[in-house]
């Protein structure tokens, strides 16, 4: 998942392909039991082997191989993920909110087999970097566009005006008002800096060093917003936190890193909390 291996491939069936098992994979896992995603781990596992041997006949490209790979990992990840966090939610039952920030903290679980793969094939994620607030980006498309800025002055922008969007939605006179800012500080920085990690660091990376930043944006911003069905959203909520995905990982790509993403995912979820979408 990183420089060593960088493979970037422009055949259009190939990234199709991979597309739908990383999609196939997250919709599965949140959709069924733990059994059933264990049992599509297994099937992976087989996908793999049955690749491995046609790669040895040159009848296929790695990146599909690769591909199996990361969604195995995912599979592992998050099944590591879901269960210790509810079982933190049961452990905290009848205190809704700190039990769903402190479930949060089992991410850190979903992360790690990411972590230890990279470690194992000694690859150095591309975007597993600080990041720099003075590189250049484009409105309206990150990559292109007519307005071009330094990150540091299009976050600053963009925090304004969707602060501004939310700050219509929130009940300013609530009188747990300021404990629910402690909730929404909490939740935001946890959150933020392990999401990031997972989806930025380690599997946008991964298929960015694949094939090539548009695609593997695509397949890697998909795959993050399909992801928050388990949390409650449906499944039109979650192809818009795609399109929000596809951003935040377009800001990872141009910044070389992750602190201005984190910064900009940080505050949405804390706005997400105010507004009452989360908590």
């Amino acid at each position: 998942m990183g420089e060593k291996s960088l493979q970037v491939t422009n055949r259009p069936g190939e990234f199709i392909t991979c597309l739908i098992i990383m999609i196939a994979t997250i919709v599965w896992v949140q959709w069924t039991s733990i059994l059933l995603s264990m049992a599509w781990g297994i099937g992976l596992i087989l996908l793999i082997y049955s690749l491995c041997k046609l790669r040895s006949l040159r009848k296929i490209s790695i990146q599909i191989r690769d591909t199996a790979i990361v969604a195995l990992i995912m599979v592992i990840g998050y099944t590591l993920y879901h269960a210790f966090g509810e079982i933190i939610k049961n452990g905290l039952a009848g205190h809704d909110a700190w039990s769903i920030i402190l479930s949060r903290l089992s991410l850190i679980l979903f992360v790690l087999p990411f972590a230890l793969a990279a470690a194992l094939t000694k690859e150095k994620p591309l975007y597993l970097a600080t990041g720099s607030w003075g590189k250049t980006i484009y409105f309206p498309w990150i990559f292109k566009g007519p307005i071009k800025d330094p990150i540091w002055r299009f976050m600053l922008i963009f925090l304004v005006v969707v602060c501004g969007i939310f700050s219509f939605f929130m009940d300013w006179g609530q009188p747990q008002f300021l404990v629910l800012i402690g909730y929404a500080l909490s939740f935001a920085l946890i959150n933020a800096v392990l999401e990031e990690l997972l989806w930025r660091g380690y599997i946008l990376s991964h298929f960015v060093g694949r094939f090539g930043e548009l695609k593997g944006l695509i397949i890697a911003g998909a795959t993050f917003g399909l992801y928050h069905y388990h949390l409650g959203f449906s499944w039109p909520v979650c192809l818009l936190f795609s399109i929000f995905g596809i951003m935040m990982g377009g800001v990872a790509i141009r910044s070389k890193g992750l602190v201005p993403v984190m910064v900009m995912h940080f505050v949405m979820n804390v706005l997400f909390v105010l507004s009452g979408m989360i908590l």
